[in-house]
């Protein structure tokens, strides 16, 4: 039997365009003399376009027939435009007026690719082209095998840009699932497939303009990557190693061919406050794979790539946060004035700063003042608590004093401060009316 095989492009099927072919129907022959006769079509022995490659099928309508013309004589502009059926439907009527010779019989098909998803492989059915009339001649052959090729594609980006995750506040160091990043990727596809993701490097390179003490060692399996609304998708930490983001059943060819894959990208709260502490931008190259199931027609391996780039972006932040705003030295008794008093302020300040950092403390007043009294500044030392270490201790002065220097990025660091005013400094307390004494206190990463 005879075969008309139609491919459809990868173009048409991605933009849902018609797309248009010719082809020869068969032979026009008549023994004495031939007028135009009237000529149908219709599909024979199946209600659709068959696989022949695995299963499915493709309805008949999504072919329209016209007849272009038999041998020499063009027909199209009067033939009708018909959607294949197992009717028989009529190309074009009888003319008597109209005399032809023997020939091909040209058809002019358009498929409608629009509304259909075009899953790879072969449908088939069998046409039927009849010529009926008052010396009608005939068509041979009679009917031939009419066959879809629908290639097997997967078609992302060309590239897929940078993704940026951006840590702009100290919030995300405190959500108990840390932070997220998405990348929204179109994709259009005759297979299923499996998505896969690797890194370019097991480290994420390291850049910034703020100021920091060693460059952070950061391994790209800090990060999660999964796929968000599919339903088998599998979490993977990034590595060089190719990782797949779904089970083996992998993803079916989508609704219409085109779809829309989000790639989610996780930094949990302890890798984030671990290993994303230190202001700048972390980067490493991506590449992202598409794999045919091996299932799937047409037979051996197809498979997609696109590069990309993952971005951490760390922002220069910083906060003090004092846990109490009020701190009192008493003196009630001769041994408070002969051996001085102390007061141990656990967890007093907590600090989080994402670039190196100085910490420096100041009153806003010349001294201590109540009323018209007042007491010099410097009878108070701040320092830190017992096992408190980093820190140094000052005597209370309206200039700046440091009592850190260039420590580590940190986050939430907790201060355990002493606050004394030794048996040296009492003298100074001596024959002050009764009251109670105050200054304001700033805390501070630079030095006013």
């Amino acid at each position: 039997m005879a075969q008309v095989t139609i491919s459809l492009p990868q173009a048409n099927i991605q933009a849902r365009t018609d797309y248009i072919q010719s082809f020869t129907g068969g032979q026009y022959s008549f023994t004495l003399i031939a007028l135009l006769p009237t000529i149908s079509t219709r599909a024979i022995n199946s209600t659709s376009f068959v696989s022949t490659t695995g299963g499915g099928a493709v309805p008949l309508n999504v072919a329209h027939l016209k007849l272009e013309k038999i041998n020499n004589l063009s027909l199209l502009g009067s033939s009708n435009d018909v959607i294949l059926s197992t009717t028989n439907q009529i190309l074009i009527s009888s003319l008597a007026t109209v005399s032809l010779s023997a020939g091909p019989v040209i058809i002019n098909s358009r498929f409608v690719t629009a509304n259909q998803t075009w899953v790879a492989g072969i449908y088939k059915t069998t046409l039927s082209l009849t010529a009926s009339g008052i010396l009608g001649g005939t068509i041979t052959p009679a009917s031939q095998d009419f066959s879809i090729d629908v290639p097997g594609f997967i078609s992302p980006p060309a590239s897929i840009g940078t993704t940026s995750i951006l840590i702009n506040d100290l919030s995300y160091y405190r959500t108990a699932n840390g932070i997220n990043g998405n990348s929204v990727i179109p994709l259009s596809t005759t297979v299923p497939y499996i998505p896969s993701i690797k890194s370019g490097n097991t480290q994420f390179s390291f850049s910034s303009n703020s100021a920091f003490n060693t460059t952070p060692v950061t391994p790209v399996s800090t990060v999660n990557t999964t796929l968000t609304g599919i339903a088998n998708a599998t979490s993977a930490a990034l590595s060089t190693t190719d990782q797949s983001l779904t089970n083996t059943a992998g993803i079916a060819v989508p609704t219409n061919n085109n779809q829309t894959l989000t790639y989610t990208y996780n930094i949990g709260l302890n890798q984030l406050k671990t290993n994303f502490i230190q202001a700048g931008t972390y980067s490493v190259p991506l590449t992202y794979s598409w794999n045919k199931l091996s299932s799937a027609y047409p037979s051996g391996s197809l498979q997609a790539q696109a590069n990309g780039n993952l971005s951490v972006v760390v922002s220069d932040l910083g906060e003090i946060v004092a846990n109490q705003q009020t701190v009192n030295l008493a003196f009630a008794t001769t041994n408070d004035y002969k051996n001085g008093v102390n007061l141990n302020m656990p967890a007093h300040l907590k600090i989080s700063k994402t670039t190196p950092y100085n910490l420096y403390v100041r009153a806003t007043s010349t001294s201590f003042a109540s009323g018209a009294n007042s007491i010099p500044l410097n009878v108070l030392r701040i320092g830190p608590m017992t096992g408190q270490s980093g820190m140094n201790t000052i005597a209370l002065s309206t200039t700046a004093q440091q009592l850190i220097q260039g420590a580590d990025p940190v986050i939430d660091r907790n201060l355990n401060i002493l606050y004394s005013i030794p048996a040296s400094a009492t003298g100074m307390l001596l024959n002050k009316p009764a009251g109670a004494y105050s200054a304001n206190i700033i805390f501070s990463f630079v030095a006013p």
